[in-house]
């Protein structure tokens, strides 16, 4: 019923190490993971309104314009959502203009 205690050795100290600093690094990827789909579901529309004017630019070469949230530029651009191209320019765009909370976006040329 009663275990006698037994000192624990290097090599099991190391193994119990390893296995706890694994575990931490599986559970931040997941929780910054569940982050970003929450995220994700507070930013999709304005993302998809994004993503169908730039899709009906390409169709039919006619200016777009898009608004959106400082918030969802910056979650994109730091998430990489958007091509090297926009990427640039939003996060010029959020340089010039810190203090704005949504911007006009006009597409009216594709960036690849």
């Amino acid at each position: 019923m009663f275990y006698s205690y037994t000192p624990l050795s290097f090599g099991g100290f190391v193994f119990l190490l390893l296995v706890f600093f694994l575990m931490r690094n599986a559970s931040k990827k997941l929780f910054k993971k569940q982050q970003f789909l929450k995220d994700y579901e507070n930013y999709k529309d304005e993302l998809y309104k994004f993503k169908n004017a730039v899709c009906d630019f390409a169709k039919n070469k006619q200016t777009k314009s898009v608004l959106m949230s400082a918030s969802c530029l910056h979650f994109a651009v730091q998430n990489n959502i958007f091509s090297e191209g926009f990427t640039k320019q939003f996060k010029q765009i959020l340089q010039d203009y810190p203090n704005e909370k949504e911007f006009n976006i006009e597409i009216n040329h594709l960036l690849s």
